[in-house]
């Protein structure tokens, strides 16, 4: 079988067939049929899958063979509300030799913060929140088990209550959630960006005729027709302007957050921890009002817990309006610049669950240049907690951890240590969980 039909296996919603496939390729890759490029200096710790939204229809496997072909060094999983990705992102890193993490996105609520904006646009209080390197599920019974389930039942309420909305102004095209929806994503996990595709597919379905499609469009979008018939040759552009009009703020179906619905940084930082995971705040781009004090964010996240901090480059730099770039570059400096002198790291990725957004950033770039070497040891630091806690439960936020260094610094240093000297081979990891501290504080430490 050819090298692409192996690749485009890699995505069926069958676990067994893709795993089949990746294992083909893995074996060409060791008889020399496949080569890899050494490993660059670039990093992605932000991959969303097909368990939530992948802008590709990428699987696991296909991340990380994708990330293997392109010379990552580090690369990352991440999906709103489960932890689906995380053994078999495991696998396939550990079958090509990849060193790979996981994690989960999330929204909570901050009382604190409830009349500032944060990383949830016009909704003041929400924000985005992580948990990254897990190594390890909830068991059955648990309270985390029963919070990872609640973070799930909350988006899923909620994208119910979008559809029954954008069905009465769409009408025609109206979907089905059981039968439109929940296909489109292997474990029942659906996203608006799912919803939004299920809409252009009826449409298309109702209206075969380009024209009269645009038409219909051209009327619930409040544009041109011309304007839509534009749109569709790009679909990235198509899905989000659909997204924003009818979902996002100020749209049809909007539905505007019940605070009571969204759970409080302890709970969710207890579900984190209880698995060996690191609680990660989620930084937007330093222009709303709830991070526009570098300072007093960190001080506020310090002081609840928050291990890391996580934020998407592109959003800073890449904007084609000269003024609004400058600014948020110089934001995103304040804002890194303050969180290395409070000795936090800062994980970095793409996202990659939006049509036209970039497998892996662009560290080369005179904006980012700069900033490489710091986003790559933070990478570090989470392979290197990952090595120690599937090994050993010894951690970056483990209680090991907390006897052991008496600084933020120093376990930044041991961490990034162990995470740049580790192979992505399970041998490696037993061998090093199984070495006493004082044998590893010898190798790693100071």
């Amino acid at each position: 079988m050819r090298i692409e039909d192996l690749e485009a296996q890699l995505d069926d919603f069958d676990v067994e067939r893709r795993k089949a496939a990746f294992l083909k390729l893995s074996e060409a890759y060791r008889r020399g049929e496949i080569s890899f490029p050494p490993p660059r200096p670039v990093v992605n710790l932000h991959f969303h899958t097909f368990f939530s939204f992948n802008a590709c229809g990428y699987s696991p496997l296909h991340i990380v063979w994708r990330a293997k072909k392109e010379g990552l060094s580090v690369a990352g999983s991440v999906d709103f509300d489960v932890l689906d990705a995380l053994e078999e992102f495991r696998f396939g890193g550990f079958t090509l030799g990849l060193p790979v993490v996981s994690g989960l996105e999330t929204r909570i609520y901050l009382p604190e913060f409830r009349n500032e904006e944060l990383s949830s646009p016009n909704e003041p209080g929400i924000a985005y929140y992580m948990g990254n390197g897990f190594v390890r599920l909830p068991e059955e019974g648990t309270r985390a088990l029963e919070t990872l389930r609640r973070l799930k039942r909350i988006a899923q309420e909620r994208n119910k209550k979008i559809i029954a909305r954008v069905n009465a102004y769409l009408q025609e095209a109206a979907i089905d959630y059981e039968a439109d929806v929940l296909p489109l994503t292997p474990s029942h996990n659906p996203t608006e960006r799912h919803i939004v595709v299920a809409y252009v597919r009826r449409a298309e379905s109702v209206f075969p005729d380009p024209r009269d499609r645009a038409r219909f469009w051209a009327e619930k979008l409040g544009v041109r027709e011309e304007e839509v018939q534009v749109l569709e040759k790009d679909r990235a552009s198509f899905y989000d302007f659909i997204r924003s009009r009818l979902m996002k703020f100020g749209g049809v179906g909007y539905v505007q957050p019940d605070v009571g619905d969204f759970p409080r940084i302890q709970e969710v930082n207890e579900m984190i921890f209880s698995v060996g995971a690191l609680p990660s705040f989620s930084w937007l781009d330093g222009t709303r009002s709830g991070e526009a004090d570098p300072e007093r964010l960190i001080a506020f996240c310090e002081a609840n817990d928050v291990e890391t901090f996580f934020l998407i480059p592109d959003r800073n730099w890449n904007i084609p309006d000269d003024e609004e770039r400058k600014l948020k570059v110089r934001k995103l400096y304040e804002f890194v610049e303050t969180a290395k002198k409070h000795h936090f790291p800062v994980f970095v990725g793409t996202e990659l669950n939006r049509y036209g957004q970039k497998f892996v950033d662009d560290f080369d770039s005179p904006y980012l240049a700069p900033l490489a070497d710091f986003f790559l040891e933070s990478a570090w630091v989470l392979w290197g907690h990952a090595v120690l806690e599937m090994s050993s439960r010894r951690g970056y936020g483990s209680n090991w951890a907390k006897r052991t260094f008496k600084s933020r610094e120093k376990k930044n240093r041991f961490f990034a240590r162990v995470g740049m000297r580790t192979p992505a081979n399970p041998g490696a990891v037993q061998k090093l969980g199984e070495r006493a501290t004082e044998d590893l504080l010898r190798e790693f430490g100071e």
